[in-house]
């Protein structure tokens, strides 16, 4: 999910995506200071981008931002989820509670197009990423992609092709485990 992420910000010039986890502290760790520049070195090694450490966000040449922010302090909160973006990636959604996730869902809002070197520009859809270990059957994430209902009425989702799951163990990435 980060990698669709960074390809979705370096594809729609000017547009704004964001990483969000429960603790601030965890995303520093995890996502900014190792996933995301494995992942550039990796698949974007020709990508320039700089990191506002301060702020807790990447600029790419483009124009394009990803934020980076945790849910677990109100007035971090209020300050990320003051803007729009285009993408959002709730990493370990097993610590975010319904409430959260659905309030980060009011964000997701920014219209953008992208730029494709010799056609015409067309609109960057919305997209939602989740990922988490394996949650409990009566948390929300196992009852919206699992179960297919909405986590508060258990009523059948509208829209179920809208909601994909994928299982990963650690025999599927093999080659990213140690023995």
């Amino acid at each position: 999910h980060v990698r669709n992420t960074i390809m979705r910000a370096i594809k729609a010039p000017k547009s704004r995506h964001c990483m969000l986890r429960f603790r601030l502290s965890h995303i520093k760790s995890s996502i900014v200071m190792d996933t995301f520049p494995r992942v550039m070195a990796t698949a974007f090694p020709g990508v320039n981008y700089t990191l506002n450490k301060s702020d807790l966000f990447v600029r790419f040449e483009n124009g394009s931002e990803i934020w980076f922010a945790g849910l677990d302090d109100k007035d971090r909160t209020e300050k990320i989820l003051g803007n729009e973006y285009s993408t959002v990636l709730l990493n370990e959604c097993s610590q975010i509670s319904w409430g959260a996730r659905n309030t980060v869902l009011t964000r997701l809002a920014q219209k953008v197009a992208t730029k494709i070197k010799g056609k015409d520009a067309v609109p960057l859809k919305t997209r939602m990423y989740y990922d988490c270990n394996p949650p409990p059957k009566n948390h929300w994430t196992y009852k919206l992609f699992v179960k297919k209902v909405e986590p508060e009425t258990n009523q059948p989702l509208p829209h179920t092709d809208d909601y994909v799951a994928l299982q990963m163990n650690p025999a599927d990435n093999i080659e990213h485990v140690s023995e």
